[in-house]
């Protein structure tokens, strides 16, 4: 039951806000309950705000009935600075505005929902990026960037949020809006907060009157340092606008909402080149570290043995990272430079510098252009390494992070006194790697809280790591990951006395009810850290790795609309350790209630999040698992009587599509539409959803040879879905369907076609395997896979495949017929078809789309080649997965209606031209993007007339 407080909120803010985006369903209150920390506090009202204004009303609402409101973007944070037990606002869907400011890009604005990747991907035709580059920056938000003052591999201290903010918009507490790039609204502020502004140029006064603690702001933050306040704000400026602008980065979201925020860019050198230094040592390694920084390196990144043991099983890893010596040491070193000549002489400057502290290896460098693949391994490895050493804890255990930072040159005294910590309390697992330039180290270990004792180990862990880092060596006890409530209780014996009252006077000046995410870089309670920690039960294998990073939310196509990976596993686990501990029943059975959409049907099982998994877990295996657990007997019956009539479940589709695209073509898609749509209310969405471009009846195969007497060869799978599926709106009416014209292709390219044998009632097993009738979809797949040798001849002749997504599945299950050769259509076409062909008809303009399928098998680049020979302008659509997943799209069609939210936008004028690899994927294309989207093999055979 809600607060009576909590219940007049929701009255107030649904002036303002829409019902549906305030959440209160436990599930999602769950789900948006967790970060990437180890901490975990449910809120009891989630908001998805979606302008400024809601922001406003959501303060304007909160504040006077004394309700704590915490703001979050991604989630991605490490310190637990993006949970509460109170009011969670959630500003990422609709703050993916930009704006570039000047012709060469120097200055950006971005809203804080912007993804960090996204933010540099705009840059990049003006040769550009934003400064901060950490690890996450794939999923973590400007807005949580700027909050924490991430810095990263080669932002170092000189380009990190705070060095590079030019100008920002906020919100107060009280719903007051500073925007110090409009002198309008800087002069309202100032005369709406004179006590603000007074406060703030006091606080400065005080810090200059005072030579001591003015010194130890300057030496402290020469180094990498996010615990407390950035008050070095007070010392490198005087004008008290410029104070407040920089003090709101890295306030992680504890004074002020950000609304955007505004960068001085940084340039983005186009030639790239790293290379792996192994070590006897990490003293050797350390000892190396001053030298490159004299050196023109662009990043040094230290990776301890442990850490190279996380990796070694990588495939693109190299060889000899297993046969390392457990003493070596290795630092990752990045050169960037503006042309390949000017490249090769600051690698020549790195192998000079390091000549009195050689290597253990010769070493070469690799270049990005030259070997992306290798180049993206090196840095892939480090920049995952967090999820990764978290892949191989004990399950049940958390992965936990600590992030300091000592002077360069006591760098490598560090080390091995971290060493000796990690010795002295048993943690045989932990990894140090980090930022070596910027002295900047990770410490990485598995903890298990579920026992006090363990509890009470990590608890002697921090008190002597504060020593050790803060007291000793005058270091950072957070270099980059913020303080949050992972550090608060240490803040002062880092800072004294003096510094932490300054940063008390500045909560109060910005928070005077502390009420803007409490508890987070101040708090009163010396066991903060120990507190509300996150459990990890044991759920399904598939996932019991995951920690939570939130790497994967991005590449999602239900996020936002239901749940993200992430979000799914929370619930999943909530769901196993409420089975296991018998407490709260009434809880369990709602969460296993809501969870069948949230967590079942709306999950496309597209496996995408699998490539933005440092560990490669695939959410959807896992959905796909849960499916196979509920699946009833009869389904399965079900399931395998079909299996075993696929050629009558092709017919009958061809059957039902033409009768319902005779009805279109009497009715008109206006009429019709009204129709379908009416049916389907009243049978509460049981009949699919009905579109203009559902297809009529496709081919059913009549021949097991075309083209015969051609010296190449070729079987061509033609799939269930292209057999029983037709053209839809939007074809030309002398095109063929799809199977004809792929006949028709390979004709003209010189082959002949074969047939497998009894191709009509063929089969991949996707349409069972994503439905969790595992046994039937291995089944039909090895049909498949026998009647394939046959027609091969055991694997003499390739096989094409019409659909990327038959294709992956079989991929996927082949392991045991390496005999054979089978083709994705792009690849085919490439390697076997375009070298027959000639081009002679090239289109002005196209969009092609890489479904889910092409993605995971690396394939995007070869569709853009494909696309390039074909025509003189190609416009990749950048949306992850379509959302139609199958049938989803008929029987779930939010999904796809969400997925397609953006791809209208993305359409360039003047294209009318939309091509891709799947028939489903197609059909929901075309209703979102307003053009016709077919399969690549009409534009190849357009062109190549």
């Amino acid at each position: 039951m809600i607060a009576e407080k909590y219940q007049q909120f929701i009255v107030d803010v649904a002036k303002e806000i829409p019902k549906d985006r305030i959440i209160t369903d436990p599930l999602k209150i769950l789900a948006y309950g967790t970060d990437a920390s180890f901490y975990r506090l449910l809120p009891q009202v989630v908001v998805q705000a979606h302008n400024e204004a809601e922001i406003v009303s959501v303060l304007e609402s909160a504040v006077p009935l004394g309700l704590p409101v915490t703001f979050r973007a991604a989630g991605t944070s490490l310190s637990g600075q993006a949970i509460t037990d109170s009011i969670l606002v959630v500003a990422s869907h609709k703050w993916r505005g930009y704006e570039i400011l000047d012709e060469k890009g120097l200055r950006v604005r971005y809203q804080p929902g912007v993804i960090g990747s996204r933010a540099n991907i705009v840059l990049k035709p003006y040769g550009r990026k934003i400064g901060p580059d950490p690890a996450s920056i794939n999923s973590a938000m400007i807005g949580g960037i700027a909050a924490n003052n991430a810095s990263g591999m080669c932002c170092g201290n000189s380009q990190n949020t705070y060095k590079t903010i030019a100008e920002i918009r906020i919100v107060l507490y009280d719903g007051t809006i500073l925007d110090t790039a409009d002198v309008a609204s800087r002069k309202a502020f100032t005369d709406k907060h004179p006590e603000i502004i007074r406060e703030i140029a006091q606080l400065r006064n005080d810090i200059v009157s005072d030579a001591v603690l003015y010194e130890r702001i300057q030496r402290k933050f020469k180094i990498k340092n996010t615990t407390g306040y950035s008050i070095n704000a007070l010392v490198d400026y005087e004008d008290p606008i410029e104070i407040i602008k920089h003090l709101t980065v890295g306030s992680e979201g504890t004074l002020a909402f950000i609304s955007n925020i505004t960068y001085d860019t940084v340039v983005d050198e186009p030639f790239k080149s790293c290379a792996l230094l192994i070590f006897n040592t990490i003293e050797d390694a350390c000892n190396a570290v001053p030298y490159l920084s004299k050196s023109p390196v662009a990043a040094v990144e230290l990776l301890d043995r442990e850490s190279i043991h996380s990796v070694e099983h990588n495939p693109m890893a190299p060889d000899y990272f297993k046969t390392l010596p457990e003493s070596a040491c290795v630092l990752l070193v990045e050169c960037q430079a503006s042309t390949a000549d000017e490249r090769l002489e600051k690698q020549e400057g790195v192998r000079q510098a390091i000549v009195e502290v050689p290597t253990a290896f010769p070493f070469e460098f690799v270049a990005a252009e030259k070997d992306p693949k290798r180049y993206s391994f090196n840095w892939q490895a480090r920049k995952g390494l967090l999820p990764s050493v978290g892949g191989l804890r004990k399950t049940g255990t958390t992965c936990l992070i600590e992030d300091v930072a000592v002077p360069v040159e006591k760098l490598a005294e560090a080390c091995i006194g971290l060493k000796a910590l990690f010795k002295k309390y048993d943690y045989k697992d932990a990894v140090l790697f980090g930022h070596a330039l910027a002295g900047n180290l990770h410490l990485v270990f598995s903890q298990d809280f579920s026992d006090p004792k363990e509890v009470d180990r990590y608890a002697h862990l921090m008190d002597e790591l504060g020593d050790l880092i803060a007291v000793k060596f005058g270091g950072s006890l957070k270099a980059e990951h913020g303080t949050g409530r992972n550090m608060a209780p240490f803040v002062l014996k880092e800072w004294g006395d003096a510094a932490y009252n300054t940063m008390l006077r500045i909560k109060q000046i910005f928070d005077p009810k502390n009420l803007i995410n409490p508890g987070v870089i101040i708090n009163a309670n010396p066991h903060i850290h120990l507190e509300n920690l996150k459990p990890l039960p044991a759920s399904n294998p598939i996932v019991d790795k995951c920690m939570e990073c939130g790497f994967c939310e991005s590449s999602c196509v239900s996020e936002g609309l239901t749940l993200s990976p992430r979000q799914r596993i929370v619930v999943g686990r909530e769901i196993e350790r409420l089975k296991t501990t018998g407490e709260n029943p009434y809880r369990l059975d709602l969460l296993q209630r809501e969870s069948l959409y949230n967590v079942d049907e709306t999950c496309a099982t597209d496996g995408l999040c699998a490539l933005a998994c440092p560990v490669d877990i695939d959410t959807g295996k896992y959905v796909k698992d849960l499916r196979h657990a509920s699946n009833t007997e009869k389904q399965e019956k079900t399931a395998e009587k079909l299996g075993d009539k696929m050629s009558a479940v092709t017919a009958g589709m061809r059957g039902v599509l033409n009768i319902v695209g005779g009805f279109q073509s009497i009715l008109g898609d206006g009429i019709m539409g009204g129709i379908a749509g009416g049916l389907r209310k009243i049978s509460g969405d049981k009949i699919p959803k009905w579109n203009p471009y559902m297809p009529k009846g496709g081919t059913k195969i009549k021949h097991a040879i075309v083209n015969a007497g051609q010296e190449n060869k070729v079987v061509y799978f033609a799939s269930c879905i292209n057999r029983g599926m037709g053209k839809s709106k939007g074809y030309l009416k002398d095109d063929l369907k799809l199977v004809d014209m792929t006949e028709k292709l390979l004709t003209k390219a010189g082959f002949t076609i074969i047939y497998p044998e009894g191709i009509n009632g063929l089969c991949c097993g996707m349409p069972f395997s994503s439905k969790g009738f595992k046994e039937e979809g291995e089944k039909v797949s090895n049909e498949l896979a026998s009647a394939l040798m046959q027609a091969t001849e055991n694997g003499k002749y390739p096989v094409l495949y019409d659909m990327s997504s038959c294709f992956y599945t079989s991929h996927e299950h082949f392991s045991h017929h390496k005999e054979l050769k089978i083709y994705d259509p792009i690849q085919f076409v490439l390697e076997f078809v375009m070298p027959k062909l000639k081009v002679t008809q090239p289109r002005e303009n196209i969009t092609v789309f890489p479904v889910c399928s092409t993605k995971k098998i690396g394939m995007v680049d070869s569709l853009v080649q494909l696309s390039k020979m074909c025509a003189k302008n190609v416009s990749l659509v950048g949306t992850n997965c379509c959302g139609f997943a199958g049938d989803r799209g008929f029987t779930f069609p939010e999904l796809n209606a969400h997925g397609q939210r953006h791809l209208k936008e993305q359409i360039p004028a003047g294209c009318a031209e939309g091509y891709s690899t799947n028939r489903p994927c197609e059909i929901g294309m075309s209703e979102y993007s307003g053009i016709s989207f077919k399969s690549i093999f009409y534009l190849v055979d357009e062109v190549t007339k």
